[in-house]
């Protein structure tokens, strides 16, 4: 168990690490943000250029938003529709991959909220394919 932990959060750093350097030139929002949300339990939630992440209390997630465009909408707020690829861990042991599909819409400033749809499979320990729901808000450093 201990090792299983370990290896999540050594994968999550090294994910975290690789994104900096491309997120410094090519991400469609620079900098850092931080908030609070519900994915793998209640949480804290960060993004840093195309990389989401989320710690929990029932365990974390790393997402790479590969695709992220505007959403034609007519609200003063800008709206964006995205789609990722990831994993995540759960305290219980549980790992998987994952394959989150939301929005986010910018509703004030430097403040976000998002909400995603999470299809996802469970590799270990009860394998199966399931659906989750994760949303937040964030500030912008």
């Amino acid at each position: 168990m201990k090792m299983i932990k370990a290896t999540v959060l050594s994968v999550i750093f090294a994910l975290m690490l690789s994104g900096t350097a491309l997120a410094a030139d090519d991400a469609p929002l620079k900098g850092i943000k931080l908030g609070f949300g519900f994915d793998r339990g209640f949480g804290i939630v960060g993004a840093l250029g195309k990389l989401k992440g989320f710690i929990g209390n029932d365990g974390v997630s790393v997402d790479y938003i590969f695709k992220r465009d505007a959403l034609n909408v007519e609200v003063k707020a800008p709206v964006h529709w995205y789609v990722g690829a990831g994993g995540f861990g759960d305290w219980d042991g549980d790992l998987g991959v994952r394959l989150p599909v939301g929005i986010d819409v910018g509703f004030a400033k430097r403040l976000d909220g998002y909400a995603e749809i999470i299809p996802r499979f469970r590799f270990n320990n009860n394998t199966d394919f399931g659906l989750d729901f994760g949303m937040g808000v964030r500030y912008l450093f």
